[in-house]
């Protein structure tokens, strides 16, 4: 991928709902310096998953915009102490990427870092290293994944 992609690690988060685990993240992002209106942001996560869930199965969410107030692409990754239901059937998730992308970035990258992550979370391998590994060991992995 032509573009650095930085990843953060949340894990352990407490929380009840998906709105409130996405909201943390967001929270996370802009503390990092990712976004410039966590607000909109927030705004645009939920208006993408109202139009189709982001469930993927096993447990994990990929919640996604592609967004003016994001200022570089990160992907935020919470481990949950606890399952939060998910979709409207109930389908819970203990794993979310929230993946932030500029709106100009270039060759749909929020696309790409989309379609990477789903296709390496196919591997139940990955995804036992993904609940797993300690939190540098998982930053190494997904770092290297992401350029293969």
């Amino acid at each position: 991928m032509a573009e650095k992609v930085d990843f953060l690690i949340v894990s352990d988060l407490e929380v009840d709902s998906k709105e409130e685990g996405i909201k943390t993240l967001i929270e996370k992002l802009d503390q990092e310096n990712y976004l410039n209106d966590k607000d909109e942001f927030f705004k645009d996560v939920i208006e993408r998953e109202g139009k189709f869930p982001t469930y993927i199965g096993y447990g994990i969410g990929l919640p996604h915009s592609q967004s003016n107030v994001v200022y570089k692409p990160c992907v935020a990754i919470s481990r949950l102490k606890n399952s939060i239901e998910w979709t409207s059937e109930k389908e819970k998730v203990d794993t979310v990427f929230l993946i932030a992308a500029p709106k100009d970035n270039k060759d749909n990258l929020h696309l790409k870092i989309l379609s990477k992550l789903a296709r390496l979370l196919m591997h139940e391998d990955f995804r036992e290293c993904v609940k797993n590994l300690k939190e540098k060991e998982l930053l190494e992995l997904l770092n290297k994944k992401i350029e293969e």
